[in-house]
């Protein structure tokens, strides 16, 4: 086998952690893992299987919620991924890289991505009252709102009302003609 190879976490919560590939290395939140990216809410418990292979690695998800992706194409079945190639669980990018790239030093771990990075807002389905003094300030409304959680609920209590509403009118329509 060529050199050695390695995973190195460059986004994400556990960004800087690095792991040798020098076996089959299993990714996820699990306790019974390998490279543990616990801090990361997208990654299943046993998300996804490395294992090295004549210089490169083979990626194969073992079927996580949220999928794997080998340079932002989907991992299906086993796919090959090269040093310098990028491995995404989750929000967490992988990088692999081969022993004397890594012996040039860690890479630069990159920032979390803006919408990443955003802190955490109350939900939207939860009426401002019950978040009490601490809660947001009052805003003017927008285009946006549509996509709100409280409004898409509302509508979606009213959608069986007017199928049932509907269905009744077709039915009134059709004795009517007869």
């Amino acid at each position: 086998m060529s050199a050695a190879l390695l995973l190195e976490v460059v986004e994400g919560p556990a960004a800087g952690r690095r792991v040798p590939l020098d076996r089959e290395v299993v990714v996820g939140r699990g306790p019974d893992v390998d490279l543990a990216l616990d801090d990361d809410g997208k990654v299943s418990r046993r998300h996804a299987r490395v294992a090295p292979a004549d210089g490169a690695a083979v990626v194969e998800d073992l079927g996580s919620s949220n999928g794997t992706f080998v340079n932002r194409a989907a991992a299906v079945g086993r796919t090959v991924l090269r040093p310098g190639e990028e491995l995404q669980v989750g929000t967490s990018v992988v990088l692999l890289r081969d022993a004397r790239e890594a012996a040039r030093g860690p890479s630069a771990v990159r920032a979390v991505p803006a919408p990443l990075a955003a802190p955490p807002r109350p939900p939207a389905y939860v009426p401002e009252q019950a978040l009490g003094a601490g809660g947001p300030a009052p805003r003017r409304p927008s285009r946006l709102d549509v996509y709100l959680d409280t409004r898409t609920k509302a509508r979606a209590r009213l959608a069986p009302l007017a199928v049932l509403v509907l269905v009744v009118f077709v039915v009134l329509v059709y004795l009517a003609a007869k």
